[in-house]
């Protein structure tokens, strides 16, 4: 598991892929943001302000490139927009997540063993399970 933009921006090399600006600010925003989840748009939004000239091509083929090498890992929200958040390092585990800033907040309980004794005819082969909601300082001006 890649942990820094150098280490991931050398393993995106020697997977044949060049470096630029642009995809190490992108590369940055993740790293430096490790446990929040960013749609397309506030990636293009966070590089344009260092690359005015950047695109949204350039911005979703980045994407692509990191989610491919994986490096970076895609979520459907529930307004059907794919966020991601940089590849998780640590074992087997889930997430909360903020439906308004994007945090993402690891949980190591896993539900699925209790699952498995009480639907024993299903043999269930991967799961994933992200439950959202709103962290302390997002919950007192969210309208719930």
């Amino acid at each position: 598991m890649h942990e820094t933009t150098a280490s991931i921006l050398q393993a995106l090399k020697e997977a044949g892929y060049k470096f630029t600006g642009k995809r190490r600010a992108v590369v940055d925003l993740f790293v430096e943001n490790r446990d929040r989840y960013f749609s397309a748009k506030e990636v293009y939004d966070h590089v344009s302000q260092i690359y005015p000239s950047v695109s949204f091509d350039t911005i979703y083929r980045t994407l692509g490139i990191l989610v491919e090498q994986n490096v970076i890992e895609p979520m459907e929200f529930a307004d059907d927009r794919a966020r991601y958040r940089l590849q998780c390092a640590r074992g087997h585990h889930h997430h909360l997540v903020c439906l308004r800033c994007g945090a993402s907040i690891p949980i190591e309980e896993c539900p699925i063993d209790r699952i498995r004794q009480q639907v024993p005819n299903f043999h269930i082969e991967d799961h994933r399970l992200e439950i959202y909601g709103y962290c302390d300082r997002c919950a007192g001006g969210a309208d719930n």
